[in-house]
């Protein structure tokens, strides 16, 4: 399909538009108007089908944040209240939250009372105002103030996931916060903290989806989208990634009207409150999560999700593409020519944070562009503007956004016009083989996973012939060779992204691998060696029912250690872990059964 370049400028005029709304929080009047504001558009293209699919949240929103200092001086600071503080009024002595505690004090958790507590905000973006957040709620703190890691800019995180947060914190400049430390050098430092927020048990956020329909010779579609809730601003994050799909959805509608409708359907997704909306679990991801849960019929037809999130970062971010394995090749594949990327760089899957992520689960191919920075560590992290009062549209990058929009303007272009899906499903098997077998030579594992092993190698020795079959197909192009080759791709790649989920291991936090549910062979192992040192102590030797009896009487002339209840849990934990892997090895299994046989009756075809 020869589609149309991307216009930068329609793009910035979007941009600006919802940069100037401010902040967009679940539920509140701004994301609305920009919900009424996407519909506008879409309508303006002429799509016939637009929709605004309304979702409960739970509305948090931030009316007011003052932090003034009352001794040694008079003076107001600019600050921003963290997600998902409450309304507070509170006064205190302010004190750094690495000071030592006192040995002498009788409860730790007096420490802080009538304190407000000062951190710098630390290495990792998300870790550090966590563990500070932690600290100084054990310690008893009265609230915090963290100081933003560069001059003239504030940001703020979510720092612990479900509910509110027991005390308040507020971030404030750098600039401030060095004024702050030095005035606590000379002496005492006395703040106060006054917040306003408005809480709500349930409010209405909106995804606004447009649907170009394909031209019926499939039933498959497709879906590109991005949040457009932000907080501050949110110029990156994520007014850009709506300006990109959004100028999307207005070229290829211009498209299918001079008569060049694409072979699927392609969805144009908008979803409200990624950012915030829920009370429970993680705060993000809502609106694509109620999106997946009630279009499941669509989602089942969708053989590829696109997802945006956090584009246009200046210097020093750099950009990522993110695929499920089987779509990797064909990401690397595609050319750009107008707009450049910083140090692009492919991965392979995507991990949970953003809109695409409860599609990958449900087993839909996906493509994420992303922007950020990389730690020393090796690690990937978001852009030093990422929630910042700076994440404006001064601060973007319009080249990479042009990468961006021209990039997934080809990828939209050649899956929703070829006949055959490009998509090598051989490439999260080879995955498979990997995982298995390292797990399978771990010592102490007690799993047999040598039969599926054995599956995925006598799968994997077809790959050239099988090649060789969808290059035939492709050049005879029959309809109903198509379609059955396309639906064996899509149940191959639907079964093993099913599999990917969210790795929290120490090596690479935050990141996901597929099959999962296999990393916790590793907790039975450690598990079972804790288990036996335990039985190693002469009192875990008693029976669980003479170890109740000796531990109620006045008496018990035993040096003894309340351990059977701890290993009465730690064993029932192994069982749950040991059931659910033996779970998974059958349900892959199964899955290997049965693209296997498929793979056969196509090869005999």
């Amino acid at each position: 399909m020869n589609i149309e370049t991307t216009s930068i400028d329609k793009i910035r005029k979007t941009v600006e538009y919802l940069c100037d709304l401010g902040v967009k929080v679940a539920g509140t009047d701004t994301e609305i108007q920009a919900a009424n504001y996407l519909y506008g558009c879409l309508k303006d293209y002429g799509f016939s089908h637009v929709e605004k699919q309304s979702f409960d949240v739970h509305g948090w929103n931030p009316k007011s944040c003052r932090v003034r200092i009352t001794k040694p001086i008079e003076k107001e600071l600019e600050s921003a209240l963290f997600p998902h503080g409450k309304s507070e009024s509170i006064e205190g002595l302010l004190s750094p939250v690495d000071w030592e505690i006192d040995e002498n004090e009788s409860s730790a958790s007096l420490f802080g009372k009538g304190r407000v507590a000062f951190s710098e905000w630390g290495p990792d973006t998300y870790l550090s105002p966590r563990y500070t957040y932690l600290r100084a709620v054990k310690l008893g703190y009265e609230g915090i103030i963290v100081s933003a890691k560069d001059e003239g800019n504030m940001l703020k995180v979510v720092v612990i996931p479900g509910g509110l947060l027991k005390i308040p914190v507020v971030c404030i400049t750098k600039e401030e916060g060095d004024s702050l430390l030095s005035l606590m050098n000379d002496g005492d430092v006395v703040v106060k903290i006054k917040t306003e927020v408005e809480i709500s048990e349930r409010l209405d956020s909106f995804n606004v989806v447009a649907i170009l329909e394909g031209d019926r010779t499939t039933t498959e579609e497709i879906v590109i989208g991005a949040h457009y809730d932000s907080w501050f601003q949110g110029a990156a994050d994520n007014c850009a990634p709506v300006a990109i799909v959004l100028e999307l959805a207005r070229i290829f509608q211009n498209h299918a009207k001079s008569g060049n409708v694409p072979r699927r359907t392609i969805r144009f997704l908008f979803y409200g409150a990624e950012e915030s909306g829920t009370d429970n679990f993680y705060f993000w991801l809502n609106g694509s999560r109620a999106y997946v849960r009630n279009n499941k019929e669509s989602v089942a037809r969708t053989i590829a999700v696109l997802s945006l999130d956090s584009t246009g970062y200046a210097s020093p971010s750099i950009d990522w593409i993110y695929t499920t394995g089987e779509m990797h090749g064909f990401a690397k594949s595609l050319t750009v020519e107008h707009g450049r990327a910083r140090s692009l760089t492919y991965k392979v899957p995507p991990s949970y944070g953003s809109d695409h992520w409860f599609f990958e689960l449900s087993g839909v191919p996906t493509i994420y562009g992303v922007s950020g920075i990389v730690s020393e560590h090796g690690i990937a992290q978001p852009s030093p503007l990422y929630h910042t009062t700076k994440d404006d549209p001064n601060h973007l990058d319009y080249d990479a956004l042009h990468f961006y929009a021209e990039f997934m303007k080809n990828a939209l272009s050649y899956l929703s016009s070829t006949d055959l899906l490009p998509m090598d499903i051989f490439v999260p098997l080879e995955k498979f083989y990997e995982i298995l077998t390292k797990y399978s030579k771990m010592d102490g594992n007690p799993f047999d996973l040598l039969s599926i092993i054995a599956k995925v190698k006598d799968f994997m020795k077809h790959k050239s012939s099988f090649t060789k079959l969808l290059s035939s197909i492709d050049q005879k192009g029959k309809p109903k060779d198509v379609t059955r080759i396309n639906k064996f791709l899509m149940k191959v790649a639907n079964g093993c992204n099913r599999t990917i989920g969210w790795n929290t291991r120490p090596i690479e936090t935050y990141s996901v691998d597929y099959l999962y549910r296999f990393e916790m062979i590793e907790d039975y192992i450690h598990l079972t060696n804790s288990i036996k040192s335990l039985r190693n102590i002469p009192v875990a030797t008693f029976d669980l029912d003479s170890a109740k009896r000796i531990e109620s009487k006045s008496d018990n002339p035993y040096n003894w250690l309340s351990v059977h209840d701890s290993l009465a849990k730690l064993e029932s934990e192994r069982t749950r872990i040991g059931k659910e892997i033996e779970q998974e090895i059958a349900s892959l299994s199964e899955f290997l059964n049965n693209i296997m046989s498929e793979l056969k009756e196509l090869m005999d075809k």
